[in-house]
């Protein structure tokens, strides 16, 4: 009995012994996922010029092509790197020289300016002046240049905080300026410039630990011992050598005038205010706070001194210590920063030394020389032996 014939072309699911068997043809181009032993297999054909992700062993995987004359990470050893024109090297070059060229002069401006302040008021304590009148003529000057900046930004109470801003007034205003003055009626100029210019970053580095946390190298700790045994030399020989002459009250007042002025600082970095408004709050704060107390309570010699040594404290104490060496000092942190320029406060013990030696007569002995030598060295290692910060 014959069965119904299948329709022209199809195959029955057997159709005998070693005849081999065919399911549907796929459509054309496509292929099955496995087509037999040793046949290839192949997926859907990605889309022209695609890539998969692994094309077969030994087969290069080709990522998406950057756009045209960019590079990528790393394009093979010896590639060439585009890098500008040989005249923009050039100026750059001279650009970043001149650069450090202003910094490095407005640094050793700012040490000149600080050490021949320390000269001048050692010479104003040798006068008819008091530590009173050269603290009036200080901030009383300055204060006349620097109004319109206090006017245009205020005092900054609610920026700044009130006690900042007394901490301010305090660490570099009239009491600051009082201990290092009064000091200078005891003590050389060379010390002032060493037990108080020059201990300040090292005041600033031990605040900043005490109340912010900030860790020291090892570095640091070595420049820190060795500024202590500086000091040691200056004002242990003054205390116990030379006690009659009274200089370690000097040198005493002189490291609580730098603790004092490191305070300033600590809190005017912290406070987000510029240098300048700074420098007017201090000064002009001051004047308004001292003025009534020195026409009032004290009394004030400016009129009976000679007028060649008022005007002399007015250019010096006013104008170059307020005003001209603040601008320097800005000038050089924006330049070459902070560490860097913080650096040449400690050639200021060194430039007081030299001025004061035709200026004022006054020469240290080999102990007072081998003080400031140390403490120069610390604070050097000090500032720049700061750990690094991470990126």
């Amino acid at each position: 009995m014959s069965a119904a014939r299948p329709p022209e072309g199809a195959h029955t699911v057997a159709e005998g012994e070693g005849a081999p068997s065919f399911a549907a043809r796929p459509p054309e181009g496509a292929h099955t996922a496995a087509k037999g032993e040793g046949a290839p297999s192949f997926a859907a054909r990605p889309p022209e010029g695609a890539h998969t992700a692994a094309e077969g062993e030994g087969a290069p995987v080709s990522a998406a092509r950057p756009p045209g004359g960019a590079h990528t990470a790393a394009e093979g050893e010896g590639a060439p790197v585009s890098a500008p024109d040989e005249a923009q090297q050039a100026a750059a070059a001279a650009s970043a020289a001149r650069t450090r060229g202003i910094g490095v002069s407005c640094g050793l401006a700012v040490a000149l300016i600080w050490s021949g302040w320390s000269v001048a008021t050692r010479f104003a304590m040798k006068t008819e002046l008091a530590p009173a009148d050269v603290t009036f003529l200080r901030f009383g000057v300055a204060a006349i240049f620097l109004w319109p900046v206090l006017l245009r930004h205020g005092f900054g109470f609610k920026r700044i905080g009130r006690l900042n801003v007394c901490i301010m007034l305090i660490g570099a205003g009239v009491p600051f300026m009082m201990l290092a003055a009064t000091g200078m009626r005891f003590a050389p100029a060379s010390h002032v410039a060493t037990l108080m210019i020059g201990m300040m970053p090292i005041f600033v580095a031990l605040l900043s630990a005490l109340f912010f946390r900030e860790r020291f190298s090892r570095v640091q700790l070595g420049g820190l011992a060795t500024v202590i045994v500086g000091a040691a030399c200056l004002g242990g020989h003054a205390l116990i050598a030379d006690r009659g002459a009274g200089e370690w009250r000097g040198d005493l007042l002189f490291l609580c005038a730098g603790l004092c002025f490191a305070s300033y600082t600590v809190v005017q970095r912290r406070s987000g205010i510029s240098p300048w408004h700074a420098t007017a709050l201090v000064n002009v704060g001051s004047a308004l706070v001292f003025a009534p107390i020195y026409w009032l309570f004290l009394q004030p010699r400016i009129f009976t001194a000679p007028v060649s040594d008022l005007l002399f404290q007015v250019f010096a104490q006013g104008v170059c210590a307020a005003i001209v060496a603040m601008f320097f000092y800005a000038e050089a942190v924006r330049r070459l920063g902070a560490p860097r320029a913080a650096i040449f406060g400690a050639l200021t013990p060194a430039f007081a030394v030299l001025i004061g030696i035709p200026a004022l007569g006054e020469i240290p002995g080999g102990v007072g020389l081998a003080g400031i030598a140390l403490v120069m060295a610390g604070v050097v290692l000090v500032v720049t032996g700061a750990r690094p910060r991470p990126a």
